[in-house]
């Protein structure tokens, strides 16, 4: 990964993962506790996403004038954006038409592409779920793994905008 700040945000959701996963192994998955843990995992797992794929596309604007760092900041950084792939490829398409081109062609050509997609999107409606109150069906497992895609889906992100 070529951005130090998403490398380090995903080295720190991974780290609260594996203590939750600790936590959960060391009650049951059977206690009372468990779903608040999974719930607290699919907001910190989102929210790592959406920051890491905002500051991989925002961070290389770092030293342009103040003028296109506020316009990057205002649009991108700053703006409440789920982690889809939709938005991904919109944000990249507002910059570049060949980013948006190349990050698609990657990741369809992964040799777990459709696991990929289902990950992202499953992630996203766990959290969309979760934030409009219902109660979403993915386990503490179904999470860790979704989170382990979606890194794989940033650092080609990362790839492509830093060719």
């Amino acid at each position: 990964m070529n951005n130090l700040n998403a490398q380090q945000s995903i080295d720190v959701c991974r780290g609260e993962l594996q203590r939750i996963f600790h936590l959960i192994e060391g009650h049951g998955h059977m206690s009372p506790i468990v779903p608040f843990l999974t719930n607290y995992s699919i907001v910190r797992a989102c929210g790592t996403v959406e920051f890491c794929f905002k500051t991989i596309i925002s961070d290389l604007h770092a030293g342009h004038s103040s003028q296109i760092q506020n316009y990057v900041d205002n649009t991108i950084r700053n703006s409440s954006m789920n982690p889809s792939r939709d938005n991904i490829c919109k944000t990249l398409r507002r910059f570049d038409e060949e980013w948006n081109r190349k990050f698609k062609e990657k990741l369809n050509s992964h040799p777990n592409s459709e696991r990929l997609k289902s990950s992202i999107d499953s992630l996203n409606n766990a959290r969309n779920s979760f934030a409009h109150g219902d109660n979403p069906p993915s386990s503490f497992e179904n999470i860790q793994n979704y989170f382990n895609d979606c890194v794989s889906i940033l650092e080609m992100l990362d790839e492509v905008v830093n060719e």
